[in-house]
């Protein structure tokens, strides 16, 4: 592709190793947050940025096809890489979607959970209406309407999303979602073959909680549940399945609507 007179100039360090993709994801994403690369700046061409990096094109393009994939840049036909999203929530949550697979990951993950989805009990329970109830109930349906694992954990995320939202809490409702990924990788892994099932069972269980507004109970089937996935990873012959699924970026679906 030849020179675009538009495309940003940059200095960058060449990758001391060729040949690795994550260098230059984690070179162009410090770009990115230190403000050098800017929403609507277009990168130097293929060959030049290869060069300036000292790694192969093919190297490149695989940099370039996961900072694509999780929205960060757009391959535009006869105009090159364009910086996509800049804003902090989404360099955070792509961030959080690189997490190192591990045991102790998913760990962290099931305790964050457990501090902020049942400590927002109350105000749940305080703003929870009809159509609320109404929107819990579908994605219940949702989820037992596939077998798709990767699809029964987007009805399964969004079913906490909706709570977390109801809770009217701006900071809670950001790191909940900047953490998005990670915890749908790990709601498809914990489905399994009866997860799905046990899923479906669990949620109606809080949402019979929350038409009776029973606080107690909701926090009981709240806790019962996420200890649920604590107590999956304690199964040793899953740890290596779930490591494996970790490292690689799910195949994205559609996703489940908003109500």
């Amino acid at each position: 592709m030849p020179m675009n007179k538009n495309a940003i100039k940059l200095h960058l360090e060449p990758v001391q190793s060729r040949g690795q993709p994550d260098h230059v994801i984690a070179s162009l994403m410090s770009l990115i947050k230190r403000g050098v690369l800017k929403e609507g700046d277009l990168l130097p061409p293929e060959r030049n940025l290869a060069k300036q990096f000292n790694v192969g094109r093919n190297a490149l393009r695989e940099a370039i096809k996961v900072l694509e994939i999780y929205g960060l840049v757009d391959r535009k036909t006869k105009v090159g890489t364009v910086i996509k999203e800049t804003n902090l929530d989404h360099i955070i949550s792509f961030t959080f979607a690189g997490l190192p697979p591990s045991s102790r990951v998913f760990n962290d993950i099931q305790a964050f959970r457990m501090v902020i989805e049942v400590g927002i009990a109350k105000a749940v329970l305080a703003n929870v209406d009809g159509e609320s109830i109404a929107r819990l109930k579908e994605l219940i349906e949702m989820m037992g309407a596939t077998e798709d694992h990767r699809q029964q954990a987007l009805c399964d995320f969004e079913f906490h999303a909706t709570l977390v939202r109801l809770a009217d809490n701006g900071i809670v409702s950001r790191i909940f979602e900047v953490l998005s990924e990670p915890i749908k990788r790990l709601m498809e892994l914990g489905k399994g073959k009866h997860g799905g099932a046990f899923a479906q069972r669990i949620h109606r269980e809080l949402v019979r909680a929350l038409e009776a507004q029973d606080l107690s109970l909701y926090e009981k089937v709240m806790r019962q549940h996420l200890d649920k996935g604590r107590r999956f990873l304690a199964d040793e012959p899953k740890k290596a399945r779930i490591a494996a699924s970790l490292r690689t970026p799910p195949v994205r679906k559609r996703a489940i609507r908003n109500a």
